[in-house]
């Protein structure tokens, strides 16, 4: 499966309209003969499942009708609003006009619809957590048939300053081993609603590590900062965890832990 179809599948609508077109079927049998990748899919769609309804169960708070009235009424000069709401509401609604029209309503209650569904995307994230573990099944599983390279170039300044321009996840330092291997270029991947980053590092022989960073705040369980790099087998490549500062980082590596170990001392 490439990441056309990849992507493809992750935009399917949850109500099953998409299924009847022909890339997304051959899309589908992609999947299915990809064992790791369906499993991660279909995880994925019953993550989304759960937040849609979420999002439809999902109360207005308490008083905020009255809260409302009051911001709309004082914008027209007919009483003070709460003090909470002076700066932030009364500044957004205030018109030269005499009257509130029926638009300006329409965009205070989709204001308002807007407001409740950022709460129950929040409430989502906090309830489902984002782990290590599942961030590494996640890469391995995107990865399997190789990275994507947004930017192509040897030079870690270039490679770091596409990274910033994106204001993507990076590392604002490295072992000096890892740090003096070449670069072969980077990418930001979305990995459920996540930015991670990627960047490419070369060992003698073209041989690539894949360095991937996220902010430590979207895992659950971040390795503690400082903490020696943890190394493991994981989907049949070696993969190393640590963080450092605020970002956490994940390195794949198709080398034995023995030739990764001496680059993170």
């Amino acid at each position: 499966m490439n990441e056309e179809q990849l992507q493809l599948l992750r935009a399917a609508r949850l109500s099953g309209q998409d299924e009847a077109r022909s890339d997304v079927a051959a899309a589908r049998a992609a999947a299915a003969g990809e064992p790791e990748l369906a499993a991660l899919l279909e995880a994925e769609r019953a993550a989304d499942f759960s937040m849609r309804e979420a999002l439809q169960s999902v109360e207005p708070p308490a008083g905020l009708t009255d809260s409302l009235f009051t911001a709309m009424r004082a914008a027209r000069g007919l009483a003070e609003p709460p003090a909470a709401l002076r700066e932030s509401v009364l500044s957004a609604v205030r018109r030269p006009a005499p009257a509130v029209t029926r638009r300006a309503w329409l965009g205070w209650g989709l204001a308002a619809a807007a407001s409740v569904a950022a709460g129950g995307v929040w409430w989502w994230r906090k309830a489902h957590a984002f782990t290590v573990a599942h961030l590494s099944d996640a890469i391995a599983a995107l990865t399997k048939n190789g990275v994507t390279l947004s930017l192509m170039s040897m030079d870690p300044a270039v490679v770091s300053a596409w990274l910033v321009e994106k204001q993507a996840p990076r590392p604002d330092s490295l072992p000096a081993a890892l740090d003096a291997l070449p670069r072969k270029g980077c990418h930001v991947y979305e990995i459920e609603g996540r930015a991670v980053s990627l960047i490419c590092l070369l060992l003698p022989g073209m041989r690539e590590l894949h360095l991937f960073s996220t902010p430590s705040s979207e895992l659950s369980d971040p390795p503690a900062p400082g903490q020696p790099a943890i190394l493991r087998r994981h989907a049949g490549r070696t993969l190393a965890v640590w963080s450092r500062g605020a970002t956490t980082h994940l390195m794949f590596a198709d080398e034995p832990p023995a030739v990764i170990e001496p680059l993170l001392a």
